[in-house]
């Protein structure tokens, strides 16, 4: 290798000692300062789903430039898939997580090896734009480091909620590590989610902690966002440096609704790489038909296992946009993409819905009951209409965080698409369905927990809406009008919600100074109560079945006993279906029939949260009908455990905590 060439490799070889140094520094076991451990570990996961991602975009686009946000959730995607695939035969553990880590990292490297001219090309391009507008490079600088700020704020958030987190999702990504699947068949929350986000959430545990359980959502997937629109390019044009600006203002000062470590940016960034997706489609309609079904079916396959209620979505956004398409070309040839597109996506999915099947004995929950009560309906009683337009609207103005979205959507009106597939036009097509869908389903809830379910597939169309604008060619007034109406709407929020952005960095500040500040030493950061729950669970037979009914059943060992999670009584049990309101003597040969002869959970007078029985008490007369149907059964069943335990033998009792020995009388 000559000089010229060694010049022209340097910056790809540059990448590829960062990459295996930070590999040689986190993979091994052993302690090391949480955040830069939790940093370090979570740009490795990226750069395992480009990897992952240069395997799709090889096979479908093997002569095209893709850019690095869709390589980013492609790879993503693909790795969601293989999940799904390994959770099926319980595979898909501590060591298959590592090894879909590890083998992305290798993929990602030999990508950097091949593509190595276009990383130069790149580099020279930053270099060059450095020099030719330094006053636009220092603004970007400032911008990436905001975006950087973010990124540390998302590892550095202590904050999760012990009514959904710590009863029940933790205690998923740790049995999911622990047993290579999630079977709860008591578990409402594992019912009405495919997983998706659990196996995420568990791939960026390998090297965290539970005090490091939102970096996947609010660290990885906000910057998989900013990819996906830094790289979005229409029929050549890119976002003009004002669009780009107005855009990351946009997302840095999207207020965060979410209440726990389920989907939020996960949802933003799936369903905008699906708009990406489709555009990329659509702007080379030569393609094998498969080749464009492949990665839309992944991203779709993929947003769905995120939360169940995603699913209306793509299935409105593909039903339309094939149907533009179908309405320009008219021959039997333009539905083959249409069946491939279908054919892959169900491929994709099924892996997930057998494993739904093997927990919860729904394949597509709800409208496959499976386990779920159908006696505690999320439907309000007294439905009507006009009362579901009322939420519709509501929802839609106070639920969503972003009280400009109807103006982006007018936006979206004046665009004219010169696309058969119209990608814009379609996905404001699916996610209207999605929201009505959602309403529908949900017309118990309220507008602020009805809208933090739509909120992935909403933000998204508002970005939707700014790149199609963005990289509209502006020849016609209407053109000049929508991109007038985003750039105001962008300036409109952000003024909006700046007067929250110095809380938001104080508190971002000190969460980062804290958790670079803990000690490097794992045990020396476990809670107390993890000792606790070790004691509790010592009184246990290994192999024994365990249900619990606790406040942090994450810190039990997943691997030394099948643990069912009760986590909410009454929404979910397998048949005849656990009884209610009939004794505990009912209650107690039910639990013996599925085979559990252990009992563990806290008593309701030294509860934290979740299963204080003075608390359904008064939830007895809440506003929310939803949470009034819920609480008979769960006072109910807390009874019915303490008539349990006078009658048999108690292994355990400290601190609140219980087990109960179902075989043997006291």
């Amino acid at each position: 290798m000559n000089a010229t060439e060694v010049r022209r490799a340097a910056p790809a070889a540059v990448l590829v000692l960062a990459i295996a140094g930070a590999a040689a520094w986190v993979l091994p076991a052993g302690d090391r300062p949480p955040l830069a451990e939790t940093l370090v570990w979570s740009l490795l996961v990226m750069t395992a789903f480009a990897g992952w991602g240069g395997v799709v975009a090889f096979a479908v686009a093997r002569d095209e430039r893709v850019d690095l946000g869709l390589r980013v959730a492609w790879g993503a995607s693909l790795v969601c898939s293989l999940g799904g695939l390994l959770m099926v035969p319980a595979l898909m553990n501590r060591a298959a997580a590592l090894l879909l880590v590890d083998a992305g990292v290798l993929l990602a490297i030999a990508e950097l090896v091949r593509s190595r001219a276009r990383v130069r090309s790149a580099g020279r391009f930053v270099l060059r734009f450095a020099r030719r507008e330094r006053r636009l490079a220092v603004l970007f600088a400032v911008g990436a480091l905001v975006i950087a700020i973010h990124y540390l704020a998302g590892i550095a958030e202590p904050h999760t909620n012990p009514y959904d987190d710590d009863i029940a999702y933790f205690g998923f990504v740790k049995k999911l590590l622990a047993t290579g699947t999630v079977i709860e068949p008591f578990s409402f929350r594992r019912l009405s989610a495919l997983g998706g986000q659990t196996l995420f959430v568990a791939m960026v545990w390998l090297r965290s902690a539970a005090p490091q359980a939102n970096t996947f959502d609010r660290s990885i997937c906000f910057l998989l966002v900013v990819l996906l629109v830094l790289g979005h390019r229409s029929r050549g044009r890119r976002l003009s440096p004002l669009v780009l600006v107005a855009t990351l203002a946009l997302l840095v000062t999207t207020p965060f609704t979410g209440i726990n470590t389920a989907s939020w940016w996960s949802g933003i960034a799936f369903f905008l790489a699906l708009y990406r997706t489709i555009s990329w489609a659509a702007n080379d309609e030569g393609r094998a038909p498969w080749k464009n079904a492949l990665p839309l079916a992944l991203v779709a396959a993929c947003v769905t296992t995120l939360r169940q209620n995603y699913l209306p979505v793509p299935v409105f956004v593909f039903a339309a946009s094939y149907g533009f398409r179908l309405w320009h070309q008219r021959t039997r040839r333009a539905l083959v993409e249409p069946l491939w597109t279908a054919g892959l996506t169900i491929a994709c999915l099924a892996p997930w819905l057998v494993a739904s099947w093997q927990s919860n004995r729904t394949l597509l929950y709800p409208i496959m009951a499976g386990t779920f009560n159908r006696a505690l309906a999320l439907s309000a009683s007294d439905w009507g209409f006009w009362r579901e337009v009322k939420l519709n609207v509501w929802t839609f103005l106070e639920g969503i965080p972003n009280r400009a979205v109807v103006f982006f959507i007018v936006a979206a009106a004046f665009l004219r698409e010169r696309e058969q597939r119209r990608p814009l036009g379609a996905y404001v097509i699916g996610a209207a369905g999605g929201f009505f869908a959602l309403v529908h389903g949900l017309n118990a809830g309220d507008p602020g927990n009805v809208g933090r379910y739509a909120v992935g597939y909403v933000i998204a169309l508002v970005l939707a809406v700014v790149l199609a604008a963005g990289t509209t060619r502006p020849r016609g007034s209407r053109a000049q009008v929508a991109l007038g109406i985003v750039l105001v709407a962008s300036a409109a929020h952000v003024l909006h919600e700046h007067a929250n952005l110095h809380r938001y960095y104080n508190r971002v500040f000190e969460h980062v100074e804290q958790l670079a500040n803990q000690s490097r030493s794992r045990e020396a950061r476990e809670p107390p109560e993890a000792g606790l729950y070790g004691r509790l669970q010592s009184t246990v037979p290994a192999g024994e079945r365990l249900a619990v009914l606790l406040d942090e059943p994450y810190h039990l060992d997943w691997r030394k006993n099948p643990i069912w999670n009760l986590d909410m009584p009454g929404y979910s049990s397998p048949a005849p279906g656990m009884p209610f309101f009939q004794g505990s003597e009912k209650l107690e040969s039910y639990l013996r029939g599925t085979g559990v002869r252990y009992l563990a959970y806290v008593r309701p007078d030294h509860s934290r949260y979740h299963y204080r029985r003075e608390y359904w008490i008064g939830i007895l007369v809440d506003e929310m009908e939803i949470w009034r149907a819920f609480a008979p059964y769960l006072i109910d069943f807390m009874d019915s455990l303490a008539a349990i335990t006078a009658r048999h033998k108690v292994l355990f009792d400290d601190r609140g905590l219980v087990v109960v020995d179902l075989e043997e009388a006291r």
